[in-house]
C-alpha cells in the first residue's frame, strides 16, 4: 500500500485498482478454547468493526495457533470456520461457506497431539451495513466420538485484523 491506497496493478494490459484503506480494526489474545463437541461453538477470538459505507468491503484475518488432542486409537479432525452477526442479529457462518475447512490427525496406537498455525484470511463482500459487524472464529471435532479441538494457547499470541476498503 501506498498512503492508504491499494497500488494500482495491471493484469493483461487492463489497469485494476482497488478502494482506499478506510479503517483498520485489530484485537490480540493469549487465551485457549477447548472444542470437545461436533457442534460448532465460539473460541474467544472475536472483534468488531462498523462500516462508514454499507458498499465498503472487509478483509478479514485471523492468526492463531490451534491444535487436536485425540486419547484413543481413533481419527480427529478440527473444523475452524469464521461466524458473523450484524448489529447483534445473532451468528452465522460466512467463511468457509461450507464444512469443507478442515485439518486433522488418524492416531494408530496411543495418545496423539499435533499443533499448528492455521491462518483465515477472506475478504467479506456481502455485509451491506454501516451497523457493527462481529467476526468470531468457531471450532468443532470432526469424524470422532471423542477428542478435542484447541484454539489458542496462553504461550501464543493470536490476533485479528479487520480492514474497511472502499469499493
Amino acid at each position: 500500500f501506498n498512503g492508504g491506497k491499494v497500488m494500482v496493478l495491471y493484469v493483461g494490459g487492463t489497469q485494476l485498482s482497488g478502494g482506499k484503506l478506510l479503517q483498520t480494526q485489530t484485537a490480540s489474545f493469549t487465551s485457549q478454547s477447548a472444542h470437545n463437541s461436533q457442534t460448532f461453538s465460539a473460541s474467544n477470538f472475536t472483534d468488531q468493526i462498523t462500516p462508514s459505507a454499507s458498499s465498503s468491503k472487509i478483509l478479514v484475518q485471523f492468526q492463531f495457533r490451534s491444535h487436536v488432542y485425540q486419547a484413543s486409537n481413533t481419527e480427529v479432525q478440527s473444523m475452524l470456520a469464521v461466524f458473523r452477526q450484524i448489529n447483534g442479529g445473532g451468528y452465522s457462518q460466512i467463511y468457509p461457506s461450507s464444512d469443507s475447512s478442515s485439518w486433522g490427525m488418524s492416531v494408530a496406537t496411543g495418545e496423539r497431539g499435533f499443533w499448528c498455525t492455521p491462518q483465515i484470511n477472506f475478504l467479506d463482500t456481502s455485509h451491506n451495513t454501516t451497523n457493527a459487524i462481529d467476526y468470531t472464529v468457531y471450532a468443532r471435532r470432526r469424524l470422532s466420538t471423542s477428542g478435542s479441538v484447541n484454539v489458542g494457547g496462553s504461550s501464543h499470541i493470536a490476533q485479528v485484523v479487520l480492514m474497511e476498503i472502499a469499493a
